[in-house]
């Protein structure tokens, strides 16, 4: 209106009193450049951005990564996890039973699955139950590769290590892949665990027959409509 020339009615704003949470979340163009590998680095690999508004943070994130080309599948499904660095294996632990208990299917290379073994995270007493799969460079079954194509994996949960950079690894091909196959692939520890929390509130305020979505507008949620 400014820029317009209109008249413009001065209205305070107060962080503190706003009644949502706003998320942006980057978008990437991967799919669309042959053979690039779907991992983040310091350098600006971002082609836009989204911004979305929840009643809390996790309505915010999970609205966010949908706006931004995540494929999330509607209900439980199988889940890969591939996690290069150890302090990445031990971050997601806590949220793992989360996932056994929405009914979600785990599946995990080898490394990742002996360390969340030796994690000793449990799920109504007994260990978790994760079926262990070959990497992607292998002719072994079953493996990364034949669970994708089967539909047995819909979301892919992996980070690459210090090793996997710029060469044609096995955690190269599983990121590739993941994404040419259209599963909803998360490359960041920090985002694999709100997801995870994002989808257990959800799953817990659908269960209490609560309204996990809102749907207001720009003008609704600034209270200047």
């Amino acid at each position: 209106r400014v820029m317009l020339g209109q008249d413009v009615k001065p209205k305070p704003v107060h962080v503190l009193d706003f009644n949502f949470i706003a998320c942006k979340v980057a978008m990437f163009s991967f799919i669309r450049l042959s053979n690039a590998d779907p991992r983040t680095g310091v350098e600006m690999q971002s082609t836009g951005e989204v911004a979305c508004f929840g009643k809390n943070a996790h309505e915010a994130f999970i609205k966010g990564m949908i706006a931004a080309g995540l494929k999330l599948p509607q209900g439980p499904c199988g889940v890969l996890l591939s996690l290069g660095p150890k302090e990445h294996k031990e971050e997601i632990q806590p949220y793992l039973p989360l996932l056994v208990e929405m009914g979600y299917v785990l599946h995990a290379t080898s490394g990742t699955a002996s360390a969340i073994e030796a994690g000793g995270v449990t799920f109504d007493g007994k260990p978790l139950p994760i079926q262990i799969l070959h990497n992607a460079v292998t002719q072994k079954k079953p493996n990364v590769n034949s669970a994708m194509a089967e539909g047995a994996i819909r979301i892919v949960l992996t980070t690459p290590s210090s090793r996997d950079s710029g060469g044609l690894t096995a955690g190269y091909f599983l990121r590739r892949r993941a994404l040419e196959g259209g599963l909803a692939i998360v490359v960041d520890i920090k985002q694999a665990c709100m997801l995870i929390d994002a989808l257990y509130a959800k799953w817990t305020a659908e269960r209490a027959g609560e309204a996990f979505w809102s749907l207001e507008s720009w003008h609704e949620c600034h209270r200047i409509g």
